[in-house]
């Protein structure tokens, strides 16, 4: 895996696209409406993400409702285990013509590219009532501190992992974040070489993406370090090394599934999240007792306009 450094310049360039990229999900969710399809809020979101300025892709806009947010039916892409027949490109997490109903689980997923710049963000809220989705969301809580604290500890790859697993057993869910390719509680981001030049999509992933991943790869064995990987899964025993990861804990149970994902900074010495104003951090400081104290509107989106006292402390820079 190959250490990368960012200077506090670049850092603020990539809070501005992970910033842009919520910004977009909050705005596609207040424009849901009952009947539209997966397909359909794909292509609403792409919009309104092209209008703010985002024209290339680390992955294009994904769009999952009701038990497809939990990945129900789903198989992990590529995955060579006979036990799981045979291998597959991951087609049921495109977006399908299921049709949105009150009371849906929701999640927006891109990973917008801005000047070569990316990030990648989750977006999960609930489409009406549903408040086993609320909770759930604000369980989602425990994971960022947890997978933080793991890393300032230097545990392995592998071992956080597995941290993560044993508090979603804890809390009642499903891991549903196996199922993403290579079964990744994340991976990492940086700066995309290329990345506004044409290029065809396979999977909602443009090549330079998937360039940029390989040769995370390529390095890594000119290095030979002990198992490392741009890919955050349960069988990498190395450590975090320096750069940008994009961490994406993924749970669910019975209809729904709900995620967070955002970037965490990893420095020689220092880990932290790039941004503490975002969505999910919003929600958890204003949820209390099951009830969402500052909502007063039933758009997704306007849910999470809380006033400034309300947001979380900003990233610190690093040291």
């Amino acid at each position: 895996m190959s250490v990368e450094s960012y200077d506090l310049d670049d850092l603020n360039e990539f809070r501005k696209v992970q910033k842009l990229a919520y910004d977009a999900a909050l705005e596609t969710a207040q424009q849901l409406r009952v009947g539209m399809s997966e397909k359909e809020t794909v292509q609403l979101f792409e919009n309104i993400l092209s209008r703010m300025g985002a024209k290339a892709y680390f992955h294009a806009p994904f769009a999952w409702f009701g038990d497809r947010t939990r990945f129900v039916g789903f198989k992990r892409p590529l995955d060579f285990n006979l036990l799981n027949g045979l291998p597959h490109f991951g087609n049921e997490f495109q977006p399908s013509n299921r049709r949105l109903q009150k009371g849906m689980a929701v999640i927006l997923d891109v990973a917008p590219i801005l000047n070569g710049y990316s990030a990648d963000i989750g977006y999960a809220f609930a489409f009406g009532e549903h408040p086993a989705v609320d909770k759930a969301r604000y369980d989602l809580k425990e994971f960022r501190t947890l997978i933080l604290e793991e890393v300032l500890k230097e545990k392995s790859i592998s071992e956080i992992y597995e941290s993560v697993n044993r508090l979603i057993r804890e809390l009642g869910y499903e891991n549903c974040h196996a199922l993403y390719p290579a079964g990744v509680l994340g991976h990492k981001v940086g700066k995309i070489p290329l990345a506004n030049l044409p290029s065809p999509r396979i999977q909602g992933f443009q090549l330079q993406t998937l360039g940029y991943l390989l040769a995370q790869e390529i390095k890594n064995l000119i290095r030979l370090p002990g198992n490392q990987s741009p890919l955050w899964n349960e069988v990498t025993t190395g450590r975090l090394e320096e750069g940008l990861w994009a961490v994406e804990p993924h749970i669910g149970r019975d209809d729904f599934g709900v995620k967070w994902e955002e970037i965490l900074v990893v420095t020689s010495n220092n880990a932290y999240w790039l941004d503490d104003d975002l969505p999910h951090v919003r929600f958890w400081n204003e949820y209390q007792g099951g009830r969402k104290t500052a909502e007063k509107t039933k758009s997704p989106a306007k849910k999470e306009k809380l006033s400034a006292a309300a947001r979380g402390l900003t990233a610190q820079p690093a040291l």
